[in-house]
């Protein structure tokens, strides 16, 4: 057994149900490695986790995080033990707010020690963002792409990647944050506080729609993305956020949301020639061989200086729930992290 601290969902409510705890962790198992984590990223997934909104099977109390970067410090078999001393990144299931965390080692990615302090925003975000824009997506340099919630981690990822296609981008995300991000390159920004996003992509584009839009909003709203489509346009879907109507999950709120989510007709899309699709990092199960493939090219990227992960902000690991607090109220430019040591 290995003793750790780890930030326990202790029941499913708001930011202040996040516990900081002592506790023990087995030795990892043949095809694990033990993980002293340095970062942590926190996802949107994770909020959806804390309110009881995630698909897991897990009850409180349990770990929480899925997103980490640090050195490997024990190995489960001799397979894996030139892994020991490594920096290392990658994804695990739970337990990625923590001090020290088994994660199997195909899913781990060695990586030069000066990109520790920014890896853990990589994982889940670029990936996500590859996926559906390239593997799913298939988004060309002549084409235009709708990134809702621009200013976030994946919305930023989606954005890099898009200039590296050379596509144009329109990008969705409150007044406040509209500076940094045409710092970054966006080509057209719409304040959805104030702007009707799917008039405004159509006013826009002169008519036509655009070609891709990566939508996290989902319930209503993703039936107004796809209204924003060109012919030949995809939207892919993945994310609930206009279901965190609060700190705290409230079915009276979420359920209208749900029933107004849109049911696509393959006939409509047929004669429209549309289409949609869904995208869930967590769940891909059998072609586990494209995170790694893709995961290589976006460290790549990284050492070349084609993705700069934005880091908004770094918080404690006994501090989680401020960080939540600050995620939930959408005040983040980027990526917020954990750090064991700070």
């Amino acid at each position: 057994m290995n003793d750790c601290q780890s930030v326990f969902i202790t029941s499913h409510g708001g930011p202040e149900v996040l516990e900081l705890r002592s506790a023990s962790i087995s030795d990892p198992n043949e095809h694990e490695v033990l993980v002293e984590v340095k970062f942590s990223g926190i996802n949107f997934a994770d909020i959806m986790s804390r309110m009881g909104l995630y698909t897991t099977k897990l009850k409180p109390p349990y770990r929480i995080g899925m997103e980490i970067a640090g050195v490997v410090v024990k190995a489960g078999s001799d397979q894996y033990s030139s892994m020991i001393g490594k920096t290392v990144v990658g994804m695990c299931r739970s337990g990625g707010y923590s001090t020290h965390v088994n994660v199997p080692a195909e899913q781990l990615f060695i990586i030069d020690d000066k990109w520790q302090s920014v890896s853990a925003a990589i994982p889940v975000n670029y990936l996500t963002a590859y996926f559906m824009m390239i593997h799913q997506g298939s988004l060309r340099q002549d084409e235009t792409i709708l990134i809702h919630g621009i200013g976030g981690g994946v919305g930023i990822a989606a954005l890099q990647i898009a200039k590296k296609i050379g596509a144009s981008v329109i990008g969705t995300a409150s007044g406040g944050k509209h500076g940094k991000i045409k710092e970054l390159g966006v080509d057209q920004l719409i304040d959805y506080q104030t702007e009707d996003f799917s008039e405004k992509v159509m006013e826009m584009t002169k008519g036509k729609g655009v070609d891709l839009i990566l939508d996290s909003l989902g319930g209503e709203e993703l039936g107004k993305s796809y209204a924003c489509l060109s012919e030949f346009g995809r939207v892919g879907a993945y994310g609930f956020s206009t279901a965190v109507t609060g700190p705290r999950r409230n079915y009276f709120k979420i359920l209208p949301k749900v029933l107004k989510m849109p049911k696509f007709s393959p006939r409509h899309m047929m004669m429209n020639n549309q289409g949609a699709f869904g995208f869930h990092l967590g769940m891909i199960k059998q072609r586990k061989d494209l995170v790694a493939k893709y995961g290589k090219i976006l460290f790549d990227w990284l050492e070349d200086g084609t993705i700069v992960p934005v880091i908004d902000s770094v918080f404690s690991l006994d501090k989680a729930s401020d960080a939540h607090k600050y995620i939930g109220e959408r005040k983040n430019f980027g990526k917020v992290l954990l750090s064991s040591s700070k």
